[in-house]
């Protein structure tokens, strides 16, 4: 049997682990989760514990606040005691056939697996706009790579990858105040990504780059197609596009 070590990173996810126990059990082949842990403040330590189990064990490893995420999951990886990874978010719940193609996998060591993630935007499945038609790879082997990347971390391997239809369902924000304070968030992040690799902004950018956004994700990607959900959520991204390259051009002109 492959046994199988379930990858996470946290910080102040209590509400969302509390619903993880409705079908982490149906795992059959995950015996253990291990956790880093970006000093949460809230209960998600206790909620994590609390998910320990005769068939699973929880090891939880505590990280540093800064928001490397890369770091933080090849930290968690280096305590994975299986060579088989799952790597599921806080906030993503496997779907039913997910959870049956996992149980029932036969394993190939030169293959990673990747699953499309079905995002929900204030209580509405988007069909269009960038985050749909996203595919990550989630199912892997320890060895074969590394996470890179300090924002929207991804598996860097060489192996070739093996394309499923069985969704993760994905419920980043519980309303609107909780999604603008995330983009406040990962523009922070982005703009000193952007700083770090020597990258320069001019106020043509600052203007062009949120209305070419908008453009793309609102026209281009159809978003149009999921309502009013559809243009807050391209809004939104085009406003992130403008606070990442306004908050760079303060790091670079102190």
């Amino acid at each position: 049997m492959n046994n199988i070590s379930l990858l996470l990173i946290t910080k102040n996810e209590a509400e969302n682990i509390k619903k993880w126990g409705s079908w982490l059990t149906k795992l059959k082949l995950v015996n253990e989760l291990v956790v880093v842990d970006g000093q949460s403040t809230d209960t998600t330590v206790t909620e994590l514990k609390k998910l320990k189990s005769k068939s699973l064990s929880v090891k939880i490893i505590e990280g540093s606040n800064q928001s490397d995420y890369s770091t933080q999951r090849n930290l968690a990886l280096s305590h994975c005691s299986n060579h088989l990874i799952l790597w599921i978010d806080a906030d993503e719940q496997p779907s039913r056939d997910m959870i049956l193609f996992i149980n029932r996998l036969k394993v190939d060591e030169n293959t990673n697996y990747s699953f499309p993630r079905q995002d929900v935007f204030l209580g509405h499945q988007l069909k269009h706009g960038e985050t749909a038609n996203q595919s990550f790879i989630r199912l892997f082997h320890k060895n074969s790579g590394h996470f890179t990347g300090l924002v929207h971390e991804i598996w860097n391997s060489q192996l070739p990858v093996k394309a499923t239809p069985h969704s993760i369902l994905h419920t980043p924000n519980r309303n609107l105040r909780q999604f603008i304070s995330r983009l406040n968030f990962y523009s922070d992040l982005r703009a000193k990504e952007l700083f770090s690799s020597g990258t320069k902004v001019t106020i043509f950018e600052i203007i062009i780059y949120p209305l070419a956004k908008f453009f793309y994700d609102y026209i281009i990607l159809l978003g149009f197609l999921d309502g009013t959900a559809g243009i807050i959520l391209a809004l939104c991204m085009s406003f992130h596009s403008f606070l990442s390259r306004a908050k760079l051009w303060t790091l670079l002109n102190p």
